[in-house]
């Protein structure tokens, strides 16, 4: 049976998210337990959190292709 979280426990949840390394961590944990009231809410939330990973790695991709280009135009 999921019980309701209180505002505590997500004043306590958005704490541990700000934390670098233990925010995927708990997330993880969160997301395998079946009996956690926030395993949605953490699925969810590494899922967009891969989704922004995937677009910041193609923008710099792209940035590095752009200056390579400008760099080998430019260089004569």
């Amino acid at each position: 049976m999921q019980n309701n979280m209180t505002l505590k426990d997500w004043i306590i949840t958005m704490i541990l998210l700000v934390l670098p390394i233990v925010n995927i961590v708990m997330l993880i944990i969160w997301a395998v337990d079946k009996e956690e009231p926030r395993n949605l809410f953490a699925k969810a939330y590494l899922i967009v959190m891969a989704g922004t990973f995937a677009v910041v790695i193609i923008f710099y991709i792209l940035m590095l292709i752009i200056i390579f280009a400008f760099s080998a135009a430019f260089a004569y």
